[in-house]
């Protein structure tokens, strides 16, 4: 039997696999695109090692029965569940974004404002499901998923228990020891104000950038749970508002009787701190806190999904009488529990093999770090990351962490840094397609690519979204405009507009008018648009010029031609008189000459040509 999923298998003959996004305590998660409706999904698929135990399996299709019912904003929807030979699987909403871990980590802490922001949606998600009679049991930043939009999704369903469930394995308790309630530490049963606990560490965690309790095993920390006050949030971040750090540690109390009663109440403190109003947690005595006393664990590396007997954790507790009992077998049970855990340790690598303790290599580039790891025996898995703190090259972080002891041949996992996370986008205008995909790709951004007509050559990016010299983060979505060419359009049909009205018709599809001219015509109208080049629903590329040909009206009938008389040596009296009445309209100019006076000595048009009838004939008489 396969692992899992392979990329490009087809799922029931409808989700085709592209590739792997993770892994959790109980399943493997691939990204599937939904081949019905087109959209991609999440495929969380049950472990190998898991398929043959049938509570767990029943486990995964009660996950399926009860998240699928579950149908709000801030909570991953469940699509759909079946199994593929001996796998069992489920189609869940693929949330694109990061988990709220990945963004604490990024930020090292959030703002107060965006911490109780995120708080009140995992609320509100929460509190549906708790009124549905789900409790999730594992709530943690990992399970908490932000999506590009900001908007909270919490998902991972898997060990919820609705209603009254017989599933759970009596006696046992699964959870991530940070977030652990102390309840689960001690195997005891869990109820909606489990959550609120595990809500509060995720609070804690935002406002201050780390968990309320770690330690080197799952043992240690979930001993300081039950027995172990937090440091206050107050104390981490100094100036951090007393309504927040109240609020979280009234969600964190010991004994659920303390805590909030549900979300809804959570959420309302939440709201009325961001106006000053009042708290329910403004009463809570953080010094009245008990610590209480845990009895052995099972061990487990911390941060991991763990599996514990509830005897275990079990507290040591006798008849509780009205005398007031003194402390030290608590502590000395306390120290027992640690002996025995720190004992069964050594035993473990005792009988495993030897240890050595792991160098740190954060900070170092990669050579360096390598040599360092390998000089100890170890072996090195090299991974990728971008980074803000640490330059190009150099080594991010590192699991396990400096100084735990590792079995001599493990393998130590490092993180180099390939660039910061923000980057201002470069001008991917005038680049090929192809260099744009290679650009962003190398600098960890998606790249949406699009097509559409432009005056840019064909296949250059003409347009982008983002703008050049935008901030932008990794894995940020870059859109850009290849170019198919020059756009074309049809040249519209001008005939009996008028000049204007032809000019503003070609603006309207992007084209410019050329030469216009003018010519008579019997049938158009002066003014009016007679003929046009181009002709109409011709295709020409987006700017071209169209000339047009616009009527000067109906043109006048041929004017008679008449041959001008000869009146030279007449005088003015006897030429005006012969010219006038050929038809011409007479000028007489004088002008000094040898001639007789008052006798014509020029004409103009000359005599005998022939001119249009009422046309001007200037003669000139000598004085």
């Amino acid at each position: 039997m396969t692992d899992g999923f392979q990329e490009g298998q087809l799922i029931d003959n409808r989700y085709r696999v592209e590739r792997k996004l993770g892994s959790g305590g109980m399943a493997d998660v691939y990204l599937a695109k939904d081949e019905t409706l087109g959209r991609r999904v999440a495929l969380k698929v049950l472990l190998k090692r898991f398929v043959d135990d049938e509570q767990f399996v029943e486990r995964f299709r009660r996950e399926a029965k009860s998240a699928a019912g579950l149908n709000h904003p801030n909570l991953v929807s469940i699509y759909d569940w079946g199994q593929i030979g001996p796998l069992y699987y489920i189609v869940m909403e693929y949330v694109e974004g990061e988990t709220l871990k990945d963004l604490i980590r990024r930020r090292d802490r959030l703002a107060g404002g965006e911490a109780v922001a995120i708080a009140l949606e995992l609320l509100a998600a929460v509190d549906f499901a708790h009124a549905h009679h789900v409790v999730h049991r594992d709530i943690k930043s990992q399970n908490i998923l932000i999506d590009r939009a900001g908007k909270v999704k919490v998902t991972d369903f898997g060990i919820a228990r609705a209603g009254d469930s017989s599933m759970t394995e009596a006696g046992s308790i699964l959870g991530t020891a940070q977030y652990l309630a102390p309840e689960q530490a001690r195997g005891e049963a869990v109820d909606e104000r489990t959550d609120l606990y595990s809500v509060g560490v995720v609070l804690y965690e935002m406002l201050t950038g780390t968990v309320p309790f770690s330690g080197d095993s799952a043992v240690s920390v979930a001993l300081k749970h039950v027995n172990e006050l937090p440091r206050e949030p107050a104390e981490l971040v100094p100036g951090l508002p007393y309504s927040l750090n109240q609020i979280v540690l009234k969600a964190l109390a010991k004994s659920p009787d303390r805590r909030y009663s549900s979300a809804a109440e959570f959420g309302r403190d939440l709201r009325s701190a961001q106006v000053g109003g009042p708290l329910v947690a403004a009463t809570f005595d953080f010094a009245s806190e008990r610590t209480q006393v845990l009895a052995p664990l099972a061990v487990g590396r911390e941060g991991e999904t763990q599996v514990m007997a509830r005897d275990a954790l079990a507290t040591t507790q006798g008849d509780r009488g009205k005398r007031k009992r003194s402390p030290w077998p608590f502590i000395l049970i306390a120290l027992l529990v640690l002996i025995a855990a720190g004992a069964a340790w050594g035993l473990y690598h005792a009988l495993t093999g030897s240890t050595t303790v792991v160098p740190g290599v954060v900070g170092q580039s990669e050579a360096t770090a390598r040599a360092a790891l390998e000089g100890k025996g170890f072996k090195v898995k090299v991974n990728g990351e971008y980074s803000d703190a640490f330059a190009t090259g150099l080594v991010t972080r590192q699991q396990p962490a400096a100084n735990t002891k590792l079995i001599d041949g493990g393998t130590v996992e490092i993180w180099v840094c390939q660039g910061p996370v923000t980057i201002d986008l470069t001008d991917l205008r005038g680049m090929t397609a192809a260099g744009a995909a290679a650009y962003l790709k190398a600098n960890g951004l998606v790249g949406n690519e699009q097509k559409g007509p432009s005056n840019a050559p064909i296949g250059n990016v003409y347009r982008q979204d983002p703008a050049r010299g935008t901030s932008v983060k990794r894995k940020d979505t870059v859109t850009y405009w290849v170019s198919s060419g020059v756009p074309q359009v049809k040249v519209p049909d001008l005939s009996g507009m008028t000049k204007a009205q032809a000019e503003q018709a070609l603006f309207n599809v992007g084209l410019k008018p050329g030469v216009v001219t003018q010519q008579p015509s019997d049938t158009v109208p002066a003014g009016s648009v007679v003929s046009q080049s181009p002709p109409a629903d011709t295709k020409v590329d987006r700017g071209s010029t169209v000339d047009i040909v616009v009527s000067s009206g109906t043109p006048s009938p041929s004017p008679t031609l008449v041959e001008v008389p000869d009146v030279y040596g007449m005088d003015t009296v006897t030429a005006t008189d012969t010219l006038s009445a050929a038809g011409f309209n007479v000028h007489v100019t004088l002008k000094h000459s040898g001639q007789p006076p008052d006798t014509v000595i020029k004409m103009d048009p000359e005599a005998g040509t022939m001119q249009p009838y009422g046309s001007d004939v200037t003669i000139t008489v000598a004085k």
